[in-house]
């Protein structure tokens, strides 16, 4: 992001220094042949002409570089969305599900809607619930081996799973991105 700002921010600055030196050499070679009240009229409009043109290279540029930006943000978020695995994001403090992917939706047989208005909480057994708040507490910057849980399907199954995460800290609290690996078919 940052970079994208400086180039069109290097741009403006080599487009206007051009545009002054230029334009304010070819007034002065005007200002021989043409009345004063001609060579300001022109230089009024060298002014307007400069912000016009500016603002439509500036328009081109920021509109280009929001183009890459999204690109580039589908492109990250097709890695979490079409990953063959199971994977959510949860909210650090709520433990409430953000987002799941389509292989999580699968697997576990609730829909993204369902997924969304519950917490970590809701997919495990109730005696789980120490034990998940204690394992959320501990998470360390990078990846984390939480290892081995029991969840339930929504057809009401329990199944073993493998769990790796990511805390992903922000300035008003954080995320746990997580993934699932199926370690046995059932849990009884």
């Amino acid at each position: 992001m940052r970079s994208g700002a400086l180039k069109i921010a290097l741009i403006y600055v080599v487009a206007g220094i051009l545009w002054i030196t230029l334009s304010d050499k070819l007034l002065l070679a005007l200002q021989s042949h043409f009345d004063l009240k001609v060579v300001l009229f022109i230089s009024s409009v060298k002014g307007i002409g400069y912000v016009l043109l500016t603002g439509v290279l500036l328009y081109q540029l920021i509109l280009l570089h929001t183009r890459r930006l999204a690109e580039s943000e589908r492109r990250y978020r097709s890695y979490f969305d079409d990953n063959p695995n199971p994977m959510w994001i949860i909210d650090l403090r709520t433990l409430v599900f953000k987002a799941v992917n389509e292989a999580a939706i699968n697997f576990y047989g609730y829909n993204r809607e369902e997924f969304l208005n519950m917490s970590i909480l809701d997919i495990g057994p109730p005696e789980d619930v120490n034990a998940v708040h204690t394992s959320v507490r501990e998470l360390q910057p990078g990846m984390n081996d939480n290892g081995i849980w029991r969840h339930r399907k929504k057809d009401g199954t329990f199944i073993g799973v493998h769990i790796t995460s990511h805390l992903i800290r922000t300035q008003k609290g954080g995320n746990v991105m997580a993934m699932v690996k199926n370690v046995k078919e059932q849990v009884v």
